[in-house]
């Protein structure tokens, strides 16, 4: 009668329970709230200088800010597009270049020149289009309350919890590829950079100790002890 009565339970219990089954977006506020990491582009035009002329002080300044974008948060090679009439492509490639050379100047690793001539042209002649591919963290909209401030039947929180921890990662991430990938390992050790940062904060030197004594040759290995073999048959 027993485990009737316990069978009986069970079937009249697991469609309640079925039911009263909770989404995991409403525990957890990562879910709730999700950052979306977007790739973007920041475009920039310049303008070719004179024949023999140098690049100005604003260009060169916008350069680096395009190269300090592209270090913090670049999301591959910068592009840069120089156009030009037909049978001035070199004039183009070189000013092209020069644009690619400030970058490096400026830490960027990988640019790509290219040069666009002809009628289907996007860019006029004497201008050159430097892209930089950047991820952009698109911050969650806080503020909504849909499910009241009290907590419901599945026990979960308001629909704002956790909200702003999210909103504030979003906007603070130096790189918001950090958001959705590890980077790839430096190589360096992690248990000598503890111990220089120790000895930083102790204000000790962090450099390691150089050793007193100097490597010697086989030779000299071989002769020292065959002098003290000498000396201990006297």
């Amino acid at each position: 009668m027993t485990s009737f009565r316990a069978v009986l339970s069970a079937l009249v219990l697991a469609p309640l329970l079925g039911g009263c089954a909770a989404d995991l977006a409403e525990h957890d506020y990562r879910l709730a709230h999700p950052i979306v990491v977007e790739e973007k582009a920041a475009v920039a035009l310049f303008a070719r200088p004179a024949e023999g002329a140098p690049l100005s002080s604003a260009d060169r300044d916008r350069l680096g800010r395009l190269a300090e974008e592209s270090l913090r948060r670049g999301a591959g090679a910068i592009e840069i597009t120089a156009g030009a009439r037909p049978g001035e492509e070199a004039g183009a490639q070189a000013f092209a270049q020069t644009l690619a050379d400030t970058l490096r100047a400026w830490g960027v690793a990988a640019v790509n020149v290219a040069v666009a001539s002809g009628p289907d042209a996007a860019l006029q002649p004497g201008q050159a289009q430097v892209r930089v591919p950047v991820w952009e963290a698109k911050a969650p909209e806080c503020g909504t309350f849909d499910r009241g401030l009290n907590p419901d039947y599945a026990n979960a929180p308001h629909s704002n919890w956790g909200c702003s921890l999210q909103r504030n990662r979003a906007l603070m991430v130096q790189n918001p590829a950090d958001l959705v990938r590890a980077r790839e390992t430096s190589g360096r050790d992690g248990a000598r950079a503890s111990t220089v940062l120790e000895k930083y904060g102790k204000g000790d030197a962090t450099g390691s100790a150089k050793e007193a004594l100097s490597a010697g040759s086989t030779s000299d290995v071989g002769s020292s002890a065959g002098a003290k073999s000498s000396g201990g048959s006297k």
